[in-house]
This record gives C-alpha cells, structure tokens and sequence, in this order.
C-alpha cells in the first residue's frame, strides 16, 4: 500500500497500543499506536531524532482481535472519512488527525519528547448568554 492511502471507509475494528515507559506526567504518552481496520492496519511510530510520526500501512490477510484502549472505544465500527496528515512550519510530520463517521476530526495523534499524545477532538459548543 503507497503512504497516504489510507482505509477509507473502512471500520475501525480495534486499537493497540503500546505506552511510553519514561514519562512520570498525567498524560498517555505512547511508543507505538496502532489502527486495525477490515483490510488494512495503520501505526504510527514517534521518530525520537525529529519528534514526527511514522506512518506504516500494511496489509492484513487476517485480523486479529487486540485490547482496545477504553478512550477509543466508542469509535470502533465507525468508518473512517479522512485523515489529515500534517506537517509543522519546519516541514515535520508532527501531527496525524483521524476522523470517523463524520468528516470532522475525531482522534489527534501529536508526536512530543519522543513520544505520541493522543487529543479527543470534540466540537465546542455554543455558550448561551444570560442577560440581567
């Protein structure tokens, strides 16, 4: 599979993961991410020289099922829509976004101090104004 060909439209049906070690904050830091679809798996490594990501697709002639971590629970089944992958204004590939069901993000995975941050994207919503 060429890079950025992503399973669109395929369903997510498990994420794996593996959790970066070094870190003593409250954040989930992780050392590998990876995305299991009907046909096709998708990872993401964090490159430690540059703080990007690594994007590796492959073909599965089977699946296996994985633990789904619980924070992405809720879009497993969903189909993926698209797929943002961004670089930063020193052309690093520093950011890949994921959006499922709908054609806005879903999932941000950002890559800091040699690790991937993983952001729950959500819609703000309208504040309503009290007068008086």
């Amino acid at each position: 599979m060429a890079i950025n060909e992503f399973p669109i439209g395929e369903p997510l049906k498990a994420v794996s993961i593996v959790e970066y070690k070094e870190d003593g904050g409250d954040n989930l830091c992780l050392d590998k991410v990876q995305l299991f679809f009907e046909k096709t798996s998708v990872t993401l490594l964090p490159l430690a020289d540059s703080d990007e990501i690594e994007i590796i697709q492959e073909h599965l002639a089977y699946f296996e099922p994985a633990v789904t971590p619980s924070w992405c629970r809720n879009f497993l089944g969903k189909k993926l829509m698209t797929v943002w992958v961004c670089k930063n204004d020193q052309g690093y590939q520093d950011q890949v976004i994921f959006a499922f069901e709908y054609l806005r993000p879903s999932l941000s995975f950002i890559a800091e101090c040699s690790s991937i941050l993983v952001f729950q994207c959500q819609p703000i919503k309208q504040e309503v104004l009290q007068v008086g």
